[in-house]
């Protein structure tokens, strides 16, 4: 634990044990070395246990879509339609019109950036051909190769599209995305020309997005457990996407003001559900550090001694005295110690 956090800690339960300290000091236990209790404080006894100690993040989130990004169109000619805002794009329907021939969405990583046709060969082709056959035009065999076979399904692709029947394919006739895409605004208006940037759009699954302390980096690592705690109660298993990136405004943001507390970053969560929750609140908790099969007690049971230090007292029938205690991770009311003679079911003091 690093000299600030110790600080921190040490702090926090100072707060809690002061005032059995200041009972301690005050004469509670008879001096000269007897271990006899005379004019004990109130206080009540707890036995050391064996247990977990989970110590955990909790954070406000809220229930949307990813961040949208921008289309960017290729095509030749006059923009005379684009999908809605909204709306859900999917293989092989249209994401917009160019001289009212449709532009239609493709599956993939790889952007066309070549004329497919007969003898072309590399992964373009390949994945040109997953797309055809998830479309169910085959008859082709799928591999790399553009083939006669792979024209023909493409024209009868292009058939049923009612384009123009070529047997080829263009970066002009498609556009390419990893999967569906939701549609969040039109930024081209009709009658522009059809090349460009058309459409903002992200993916269709639900994102969980939260703000977690800048002073906590692993809550920000990619594939970061958490458990999010949907507006019904149920509770949804969740890893960490990424980090948001604020969008730029063209200039330099300004230091946030003094009384805007502890610095946020933006996350983003990705659920492990099969349904899709509706968009809203939730509660997101992340499990920051965890010790098993440990000795713990309740914080109000360590007593302050010595410079940062830290003590309990030990009670045997109507004896007790205080030995000093190494603290773990603090959590959930409790804390780890060890220490000589500190050992499960032990009896140990707890100021009330």
């Amino acid at each position: 634990m690093s000299g600030r956090c110790r600080r921190l800690l040490f702090g926090v339960v100072a707060a809690a044990v002061v005032a059995a300290a200041a009972a301690m000091s005050a004469g509670v236990f008879a001096g000269g070395g007897d271990d006899s209790l005379v004019g004990a404080p109130v206080v009540d006894t707890v036995t050391v246990t064996r247990s977990t100690v989970t110590a955990v993040t909790v954070v406000d989130g809220e229930i949307g879509y990813g961040q949208a990004t921008a289309v960017t169109s290729k095509a030749a000619g006059t923009l005379t339609w684009l999908a809605a805002a909204g709306s859900t794009v999917r293989r092989g329907q249209p994401l917009l019109r160019a001289d009212n021939n449709p532009i239609v969405l493709l599956y993939g990583e790889l952007p066309f950036y070549r004329v497919l046709a007969d003898g072309v060969k590399g992964p373009d082709v390949a994945q040109l051909e997953a797309n055809l056959s998830a479309l169910k035009y085959t008859g082709f065999e799928a591999d790399a190769s553009y083939s006669a076979s792979t024209a023909a399904a493409v024209k009868r692709w292009q058939k049923d599209l009612d384009v123009p029947v070529t047997g080829t394919v263009a970066p002009t006739d498609v556009i390419v995305a990893p999967g569906p895409l939701r549609i969040a605004t039109q930024t081209a208006r009709l009658g522009a020309p059809a090349a460009g940037d058309i459409l903002t759009a992200g993916p269709t699954a639900r994102i969980v997005t939260a703000k977690v302390p800048a002073t906590a980096p692993d809550l920000t690592k990619k594939g970061a457990k958490a458990t999010v705690t949907l507006p019904d109660g149920t509770p949804v298993e969740a890893t960490v996407h990424g980090v948001v990136t604020p969008a730029s405004t063209g200039g330099t943001p300004a230091d946030p003001p003094p009384d805007q507390g502890e610095p946020k970053v933006t996350v983003q969560l990705v659920l492990k559900a099969t349904a899709e929750p509706e968009p809203g609140p939730v509660t997101v908790r992340f499990v920051t550090a965890e010790h098993t099969n440990v000795l713990v007690v309740p914080i109000q049971a360590l007593l302050a001694i010595g410079e940062r230090g830290y003590g309990v007292e030990l009670r045997d029938g109507a004896t007790s005295r205080v030995v000093p205690v190494e603290t773990g991770l603090f959590a959930g009311g409790k804390v780890e110690i060890s220490g000589d003679g500190i050992a499960e079911g032990v009896t140990v003091g707890v100021a009330q």
